[in-house]
């Protein structure tokens, strides 16, 4: 019996962690951007979890590392889609 609540506990964890944050304006391009661009390589981030000058230190950091990754950087439009929308919906402190 405990090993069964312990599985079942486990199984929701991983369908929870899975899932990952549920996104604002869905369907707008920062976050089809977010969700297959970065998405692709690590897990899915909230907007809210940096703030606005914080995501766009990170935004920043990204670009020498998908070079060392030999993959192509986000075109102009998508870069900046992607920032405009993580600074919009960022979080305050």
């Amino acid at each position: 019996m405990p090993g069964d609540v312990l599985r079942r506990l486990v199984l929701l964890a991983v369908v929870m962690g899975a899932c990952g944050p549920a996104l604002p304006e869905p369907e707008s391009t920062g976050a089809l951007v977010l969700r297959t661009r970065c998405a692709a390589c690590h897990r899915l981030y909230a907007p809210g979890a940096l703030t606005a000058e914080m995501w766009r230190v990170q935004v920043a950091r990204m670009r020498p590392r998908f070079a060392e990754r030999g993959m192509p950087w986000l075109t102009p439009g998508e870069e900046q889609a992607l920032v405009d929308y993580l600074t919009r919906h960022a979080g305050r402190s």
